[in-house]
């Protein structure tokens, strides 16, 4: 306990110059997993990514994952990429990029590259994308150099975080524990390395601990996944993104169709 109180002391003294007030806004819904489709949740397909974007969505969420020949791929993991193509005798083998094109997703969907997704982007100069699984600086670079600005990256280790954030990308910290928060933003500014000023993080956490570190020094906040208006309501002042699976931006509701959790 004692520990904890050394560092909220330290953390308020250190973090007076890099202090900076968002503002409460209202949260911005994020398409998870580029969105539902007839029910359907982490399909990762073409057309949830069409779907969500017909929805109003301004924030598409894409897991990637890299095909057995290197080619960057929306998909969650491959045991689940399997699962939903029929084929989850294959567990978690990789498969080619080639197979991967021969799939469809539940029988009817469509996979799809990231830069199938980047493609799209520029068609909708309004539409960001906000990336999970794959932090690797160089992978981001090769692919989202030339939109920083609409690239929201979730990064698995500081290291990734500050060298994506000193490139010009909007860096989210990713974090299960708002209690591990105040450790993380307090040793990187005494190395140095700057403030962990965005964070993603699940609604599991205790949402108290986050509100008092937010009361300390303010940071963004993308909460994944809400899919009630009950749980968007007991986080809202906290967040600034969440994550959704049956929320719809056009109607500003959530709806509970789901075919698969």
């Amino acid at each position: 306990m004692k520990k904890n109180y050394l560092y909220i002391i330290i953390l308020v003294l250190l973090s007076i110059n890099f202090h900076q007030s968002f503002g409460q806004v209202t949260p911005q819904p994020i398409a998870h997993a580029l969105g539902s489709i007839d029910g359907y949740t982490y399909t990762n397909c073409r057309e949830a990514m069409i779907s969500s974007i017909a929805k109003g969505y301004k924030y598409l969420e894409v897991d990637i994952d890299s095909t057995s020949d290197g080619v960057i791929v929306a998909a969650h993991d491959w045991a689940h990429f399997n699962y939903i193509t029929d084929h989850s005798e294959l567990n978690d083998t990789m498969v080619s990029f080639e197979e991967f094109s021969k799939r469809k997703i539940y029988d009817i969907y469509t996979p799809i590259t990231l830069q199938e997704i980047i493609d799209t982007m520029m068609n909708y100069p309004d539409i960001s994308i906000v990336t999970d699984k794959i932090s690797d600086p160089d992978i981001i670079e090769k692919y989202f150099s030339g939109l920083k600005e609409r690239v929201y990256i979730e990064c698995f280790s500081e290291d990734d975080y500050f060298e994506l954030k000193e490139k010009g990308y909007n860096v989210m910290f990713s974090t299960s524990n708002a209690n591990d928060m105040l450790i993380y933003l307090t040793k990187n500014l005494l190395k140095g390395y700057g403030r962990i000023d965005f964070i993603t993080t699940s609604t599991d956490q205790d949402s108290k601990e986050l509100h008092k570190l937010k009361c300390i020094m303010p940071f963004k906040v993308s909460m994944y996944t809400i899919n009630t208006e009950e749980l968007l309501n007991e986080h809202m002042d906290d967040i600034d993104f969440f994550y959704s699976d049956f929320y719809d931006p056009s109607t500003m509701s959530f709806t509970s169709n789901t075919k698969e959790e």
